[in-house]
């Protein structure tokens, strides 16, 4: 194993390290009182329909940063080549976001398509892929049902063939922002399938007939997902993205390359706590006694994240099955940073649970990062069920 960069790569880190001190860290006042919706990359399909001035204020904010950082060349980092990117390798975009983590403003470089767009073939490019490489179209990930929750093989939304279309009937619950994305990436399954056979992924233009949304849901985290309702909904087999029941593939893979992206960015938060925590400390000589074991031992935790999150990063560059990596590094993570965040509540004191306070706003996020791309008890039952083959393997060899 080797986490070292490449020339070129440390080239890049150094130069996000830069971008990070000269344009985000001097913006952390302002953004002190920001409104949840601006986290990553979700300001820019609702909020940029907002009316509201303040809110206006701090698009102009993330808009300024976005023309800075693509000046500098760190905008397509992890686009293909083919498609005008720098196709950099997954330990070093993991390098990049733990720059970008330093700072509290929360800003990510690039649109970050949706690896599995890069399935899109023929038209699908140009109608699907290319506009969400440039920000011209934003999707949703609609994979999530009433009845299944956060298991995908147990989906009920059908696509029943019909000629040369495929006819859309079910339920899809919490895509986020689905209300303002310009399409949607819908997973349902051909009749009389069940299981991981017949998933399919399609591409469905927003307004299209027998699409609508029903409902906005508010959360916690400032997020607002939607349910989605399909009736009937015709959409011709052009619009199936990679192969008809190859969807479970797409889905796996999707999820398991956003997880490492996640672990980096629990990474970050709960350090940036635990330094808000130290410094409420500072003067408190008695408080510090009592909580610097506290902090020592979850730094100790953060930096074995850290070496597991660049592990499964560099295993996935090597083309190697990472699901099982992908999910120790989702579970440890979001785990790992709520019982930061919850010790930092206590440690900071009633001050802390101001409702626009960084560490109640940041328990909000942790908490809800817990469930979002697949809840803690499935990557315990993903853990366990390597864990099990492991150990049948190995009483084989006795």
């Amino acid at each position: 194993m080797d986490f070292h960069l490449t020339e070129e790569e440390e080239k890049l880190r150094r130069s996000v390290e830069y971008f990070v001190r000269d344009e985000l860290i001097p913006l952390e006042p302002e953004f002190a009182k920001a409104p949840d919706i601006f986290e990553g990359t979700r300001w820019k399909s609702r909020a940029t329909l907002s009316r509201d001035p303040e809110i206006k204020r701090y698009i102009g904010f993330m808009e300024g940063l976005e023309k800075k950082a693509d000046a500098r060349g760190l905008w397509y980092l992890d686009v293909p080549k083919q498609y005008g990117g720098m196709a950099v390798s997954n330990v070093a975009m993991i390098a990049t976001t733990e720059e970008l983590e330093k700072s509290s403003i929360p800003f990510e470089l690039g649109n970050h398509v949706s690896n599995i767009l890069y399935n899109c073939t023929g038209a699908q490019v140009e109608r699907f892929l290319l506009p969400c490489i440039h920000g011209e179209k934003t999707a949703a990930f609609a994979l999530s049902e009433p009845a299944s929750g956060a298991d995908p093989s147990m989906l009920q939304t059908t696509a029943t063939p019909n000629g040369d279309d495929f006819i859309i009937n079910g339920t899809k619950m919490f895509p986020t922002f689905a209300d303002v994305a310009d399409f949607v990436q819908l997973f349902a399954r051909l009749p009389g399938t069940k299981g991981r056979e017949g998933v399919t992924c399609f591409l469905i233009d927003t307004g299209t007939p027998g699409y609508r949304v029903v409902r906005s849901i508010e959360t916690i985290a400032g997020s607002e997902p939607c349910e989605l309702l399909f009736e009937d909904c015709r959409v011709h087999k052009s619009q199936v993205l990679g192969e008809v029941g190859n969807g479970w593939a797409l889905n796996q893979a999707w999820l398991g390359a956003r997880r490492f992206q996640v672990g980096m960015r629990a990474h970050g938060m709960a350090r940036r706590v635990l330094r808000t925590v130290a410094g409420s400390l500072r003067d408190d000589a008695k408080a510090a006694e009592k909580y610097s074991g506290a902090i020592g031992h979850y730094l100790g935790e953060l930096e074995a994240l850290r070496t597991i999150t660049y592990y499964g990063a560099w295993k996935a560059d090597q083309k190697l099955d990472v699901r099982t990596e992908a999910a120790n590094v989702k579970l440890f993570g979001t785990e790992l940073l709520h019982r930061v965040i919850d010790f930092a509540l206590e440690a900071a004191g009633p001050a802390a649970f101001r409702k626009r306070h960084a560490i109640a706003r940041s328990f909000r996020h942790a908490r809800a990062r817990r469930i979002i791309e697949g809840p803690s008890e499935i990557q315990r039952h993903i853990i366990q069920r390597a864990l099990f083959r492991e150990g049948v393997a190995l009483c084989e060899l006795i």
